[in-house]
């Protein structure tokens, strides 16, 4: 196990706010999670929308995956680009622009889409030709977050025909994304919430077998539900993603036995001191635009007296509050801080600083990023 030491020499030309993998971690999490699969007999497609990395994704497929799950044409080009192939876009996608973007990825390396609309359909079937490979084709399916998908078995059938009625597409079967249950904390709260969403799954996949389709591909979960989606279920592989990193919001999600999830925090941002005139605090150069802010404040501090906390102070900046009775580190020293929400905090930098357990320092690209959506943030 490795112990990540903010003010370690390999961190000193790290130019902060910075994203640090702990590799070692990161390997760990990729290979619990892909042996729990094996065991349970269910293929794994970890979802990108996590990472954004050609490294981790390679990794992920060397491990056993059978494929990697995308949430944007961009992470999808990103990754193919990179030699990386089976990937599955999670999202239900309509533009011209972005629907021609993934006709042409498929030309070059065959993809499966998500659709819940006919006229998502009837946009991919018109800029295919005869000589295009078919293009596999889900059909997505709420499953209780009211995001996307559709909402009956009758819709589901109906969606499926009119893929099927399309000579250069091929339906491949269902996804069904149950985000609103993965971040349940209780234990029995999550595993109901993960029970209604694969009866869904399960209704649509018996109802499609009726109307006469084969349904290759039951697709979703997450790594909040895991435990439960692996044993006794209608998916055919599971979409886990933030299992390799871990934020603090994970952190407080309990299995059924109480325990944490059996995954180690691998990310963090490594921040500097540039300010400690007033007693009980100390400030650091990582703010709104180093760690995302849509999830709780980083559950974890290296290089700060146990029992620091952390708040948001502005774009640039973050204070840390200290325990009674202690010290703030010198001005110039560094802490690594948890990721809050790992997702989102992946898309503000533009690559990794992964330390290895051989003492060195690489760095990985984030790919296929986008911009941040508009919100609203801790004042200035």
């Amino acid at each position: 196990m490795i112990s990540l030491d903010p003010n370690s020499p390999k961190f000193q030309d790290v130019a902060t706010p910075a994203l640090v993998i702990d590799c070692g971690a990161l390997q760990a999490n990729i290979a619990s999670m892909q042996e729990t699969a094996a065991r349970a007999g269910i293929f794994l497609r970890p979802h990108a929308k996590t990472h954004k990395s050609l490294e981790i994704a390679h990794r992920q497929l060397a491990a056993g995956a059978i494929g990697i799950a995308c949430a944007t044409v961009a992470e999808a080009e990103a990754l193919a680009s990179g030699g990386i192939d089976n990937l599955l876009v999670t999202a239900p996608t309509i533009g011209g622009n972005k629907l021609a973007r993934l006709v042409a990825l498929q030309r070059r390396s065959p993809l499966t889409v998500t659709v819940d609309h006919l006229a998502q359909v009837d946009g991919f079937q018109a800029l295919l030709t005869a000589a295009d490979p078919p293009l596999a084709v889900l059909v997505d399916i709420d499953v209780g977050q009211k995001r996307t998908g559709v909402t009956s078995t009758e819709a589901v059938v109906e969606l499926a025909r009119h893929i099927s009625s399309r000579p250069q597409l091929r339906f491949a079967g269902i996804q069904g994304f149950a985000g609103q249950a993965q971040h349940i904390h209780n234990a029995e709260n999550r595993r109901d919430a993960a029970a209604m969403a694969a009866a869904i799954l399960a209704d649509a996949r018996d109802a499609l077998k009726a109307a006469g389709f084969a349904v290759g591909i039951v697709s979703g979960s997450g790594t909040g539900t895991s435990e439960y989606d692996f044993s006794d279920t209608p998916y055919t592989e599971l979409q886990v993603g933030s299992y390799i990193f871990m934020d603090a919001d994970y952190g407080r999600v309990v299995k059924t036995d109480g325990s944490r999830l059996p995954f180690r925090n691998s990310l963090f941002v490594l921040a500097t001191v540039v300010s400690a005139n007033l007693p009980g605090q100390f400030t650091v150069d990582a703010g709104t635009k180093a760690l995302a802010f849509n999830g709780p404040a980083p559950d974890r501090i290296i290089g700060a007296p146990q029992g620091s906390t952390y708040s948001f102070a502005g774009d640039e900046h973050g204070i840390i509050a200290l325990p009674s009775g202690t010290a703030a580190p010198a001005l110039g020293a560094r802490v690594l801080l948890g990721a809050t929400h790992c997702d989102p905090t992946v898309n503000l930098h533009a690559a990794y600083h992964v330390a290895d357990r051989d003492g060195s320092l690489a760095l990985w690209r984030v790919t296929g990023r986008h911009g941040a959506a508009q919100a609203t943030a801790p004042p200035h």
